[in-house]
């Protein structure tokens, strides 16, 4: 399914200029629907008929829900309804699989995989009964483990896809998602205003100091730096040490 031969030379340089206006301008794109959009079209241009966008957001993270955030385009609505309703995103192993890859694959691949539970191999069959075609499923890394992938769909009657594109279509993949992380970071920054005395704390926190060592590192009181807790605590919307250490790497708000 995957070639190995690459563009011509002029196919090359045209595809030079088409990265780098999209490079350019996922940079500095600040809204989160017009980011998708550019990826979007981006796959589009490269022969992709469908394509969706799976965040898994670190645990502790404000919108850590134990499931899959899936924004999908070009998919049939009976296969989009169908996914939602019946849940199917708790039996699809793709997003499994592709948390522990570090490379595209091809979505045929998982089919018949004798380490696919009876459930997610019943997912593999009525994806191939959806009769959707091929795609690849490309792993997703961001920052304090905000990870995620892009599923890019090429249809029944796809042309062979070579190793040059697939490499093409994770990098701008990867690069958008980067851009999705950074900004949530920044989202979450300006919702939760810590004072400088209230991000040491919470620093020493998340170094796993009790509030009388971290007193004494402060040469304050531990009934101050309680005090400085408990608002911390009301800021991030949590209620026990280890949350609000979890939630603070989450959002980036301590290295």
């Amino acid at each position: 399914m995957v070639d190995t031969n690459v563009s011509s030379p002029k196919g090359e340089q045209d595809d030079t200029f088409v990265q780098a206006v999209f490079v350019q301008a996922v940079n500095i794109e600040t809204d989160f629907e017009k980011l998708a959009q550019l990826c979007t079209d981006y796959f589009t241009a490269h022969g992709a008929t469908m394509s969706s966008y799976h965040h898994i957001p670190p645990v502790g993270a404000s919108d850590h829900g134990g499931s899959v955030t899936v924004a999908t385009q070009g998919y049939p609505e009976d296969w989009v309804k169908k996914y939602v309703e019946e849940k199917l995103y708790k039996i699809d192993p793709i997003p499994k699989y592709a948390a522990i890859h570090s490379q595209p694959f091809w979505w045929s691949e998982l089919d018949g995989d004798p380490k696919l539970t009876k459930d997610e191999q019943r997912y593999m069959d009525m994806l191939r009964e959806a009769d959707l075609g091929d795609g690849l499923a490309i792993p997703l890394f961001g920052p304090h483990g905000r990870n995620g992938y892009a599923g890019v769909g090429f249809g029944k009657n796809h042309k062979i896809v070579t190793t040059f594109e697939v490499a093409r279509l994770q990098n701008a993949a990867q690069l958008a998602h980067q851009r999705y992380c950074t900004l949530l970071r920044e989202k979450g920054r300006k919702e939760i205003s810590l004072s400088a005395r209230e991000a040491e704390i919470l620093t020493w926190v998340v170094r796993g100091k009790s509030n009388s060592v971290i007193a004494d590192i402060l040469g304050i009181s531990s009934y101050t730096v309680d005090t400085y807790l408990r608002r911390i605590f009301g800021k991030l919307g949590v209620s026990s040490r280890v949350t609000a250490a979890l939630r603070a790497l989450a959002l980036g708000l301590v290295e």
